[in-house]
């Protein structure tokens, strides 16, 4: 059965019971569909938008600077786009390099390729190609520097689920490179960038503080989407299997039988929080148990999640990013849907967003019940059945 997902949010909207916990509030609004975002040190926040190809930034205290850092041609059918960001980890300390997945129009590639911050000029530096974009889904592009200096890559099987196991094909994997582009030092193969395989359609990366465990979200076909800890050289299964597999792979901690298109994911007050697109909802992860846990709702789908240098989270839809403030106690609980706005104009916040929800939608190939991801659909042929 397909299900329109602005009927999904209309539910939200009118069917969402009052909870406890921390509203959160729109910190920049009227955005392009910001798919990625990455924080500087100092505060300042840098974020990719799908189809306009820009790279937007925003000062400390919310203040968006109307020029974009840069502005580079994407395709934008399907979850092609500019996908993903990552910043150096020295980027305040002379090293301005932002990091980018791309899909590139020119050739119809997956790209990954840095810049400077502080070169309008120059163009992109290439660094590596991975998939064909031209089947316009299962791309990949979140980017993550890990705790070891390393620049962590998620790559799609591009609708191809053979490469997510063939060991010589970056398709279907978590890649781990060097700041350069190169295959890091230590990988499972020396040589070959791949950190882990068996990977369908991931859309977050993200470390936990304390201990550097990496964590990966991930969409299945129809059912069973994943919440992974990424070990070195662990094959997660695909296409052989989605969910669980009785121990001929390494099992997901968290799998949700009924498709949520997991999105971004990220550590806050030592707690995993995993975003969603179909239902605009965060989750805690107990890592322990895989339980999953509604935490925050937002009125259009989940594209990503950050964690400030001022200890808040942020959360990228459509057309907003929100800003939850640092939890007192460490543990987040129930928290409510965003109330409409009394600023007396009328239409309340809640019903701009769904009308972005609905421009995106436009944008997009098709929905399909429990795949729309990043404005767009999985097509969910009899391959993926």
């Amino acid at each position: 059965m397909r299900r329109s997902p602005l009927l999904v949010v209309a539910l939200l909207l009118f069917l969402a019971p009052p909870a406890r916990g921390q509203a959160p509030e729109p910190w920049l609004e009227g955005l392009m569909f910001p798919t990625n975002m990455a924080f500087t040190a100092d505060g300042r926040l840098f974020f990719t938008e799908k189809a306009t190809g820009a790279v937007r930034v925003a000062s400390a205290d919310g203040v968006l600077d109307p020029e974009p850092v840069r502005s580079i041609a994407v395709g934008s059918t399907g979850e092609t786009g500019l996908l993903g960001i990552a910043l150096h980890p020295r980027f305040t300390e002379g090293e301005p390099w932002i990091y980018l997945y791309l899909s590139d129009p020119a050739d119809g590639m997956n790209r990954l390729v840095r810049v400077r911050a502080d070169d309008a000029v120059t163009g992109p530096e290439p660094l590596l190609t991975t998939v064909p974009a031209t089947n316009a889904y299962h791309n990949g592009g979140d980017l993550l520097f890990g705790p070891d200096g390393m620049l962590y890559v998620a790559v799609g099987e591009a609708h191809e689920p053979e490469r997510a196991q063939d060991p010589e094909d970056v398709g279907g994997k978590v890649l781990r490179l060097t700041p350069e582009g190169s295959p890091a030092p230590g990988n499972p193969t020396e040589g070959n960038p791949a950190f882990t395989l068996g990977h369908r359609n991931s859309f977050g990366l993200c470390a936990d503080p304390a201990t550097g465990d990496l964590w990966e979200t991930e969409n299945g076909p129809d059912v069973n989407d994943e919440v992974n800890r990424l070990e070195a050289g662990a094959n997660y299964g695909w296409p052989d299997v989605t969910g669980d597999s009785g121990g001929r792979f390494t099992d997901p901690v968290t799998v949700f039988p009924d498709t949520v298109a997991l999105t971004g994911c990220a550590w806050w007050n030592g707690e995993l929080l995993a975003g969603s697109w179909n239902d605009g909802r965060v989750r805690r992860i107990d890592t322990a148990t895989g339980d999953a846990t509604e935490v925050l709702g937002f009125p259009a789908g989940v594209t990503d999640l950050q964690v400030g240098p001022d200890g808040a989270l942020y959360v990228s839809t459509a057309d907003t990013i929100w800003r939850v403030g640092t939890a007192p106690t460490g543990s987040l609980g129930p928290a409510p849907m965003p109330a409409p706005s009394e600023d007396g104009g009328g239409a309340s916040r809640w019903v701009a967003a769904v009308a972005a929800v609905v421009l995106v939608g436009a944008l997009a190939v098709r929905f399909s019940a429990g795949r729309a991801l990043r404005g767009s659909a999985d097509p969910r042929d009899a391959s993926d059945r």
